[in-house]
């Protein structure tokens, strides 16, 4: 049930960026490793948004992979398998193989967060 705050959060900042116009899409952003489920953010988006210029709204979710950082270099990398490999196992094996360039410390840098990435309003896009 952590997912109400968020969703009211995400709900208020919508639609403050809609300055009054109806909301028609809202696209999310999903970390891979947040622990957000898509489900209860739409129950609890259809219940806070009802009287709302987002009543009705349709949500869009699009997986942000998870990230790792080597502290050594400063390299990037995503998990094998992509944003629909199971995450833990990918995470595991990463985590044990470490950094092409021999550092063993890897950081999560992306793929944490529940982010409002763009708005559909009335008559044109926000």
């Amino acid at each position: 049930m952590h997912e109400e705050p968020y969703t009211q959060a995400l709900l208020d900042l919508a639609l403050r960026e809609a300055g009054g116009r109806r909301i028609v899409a809202i696209r999310l952003g999903v970390g891979q490793f947040s622990a957000i489920v898509a489900g209860a953010v739409e129950v609890f988006f259809r219940h806070l948004s009802a009287g709302t210029p987002a009543q009705g709204a349709r949500l869009v979710f699009e997986t942000v992979p998870l990230e790792l950082t080597c502290t050594a270099c400063g390299r990037t990398s995503g998990l094998d398998g992509g944003p629909d490999a199971p995450v833990r196992p990918a995470l595991a094996a990463a985590l044990r193989r470490g950094c092409p360039c021999g550092g063993a410390r890897l950081t999560i840098t992306g793929g944490l967060g529940f982010d409002l990435l763009g708005l559909t309003v009335e008559g044109g896009d926000s």
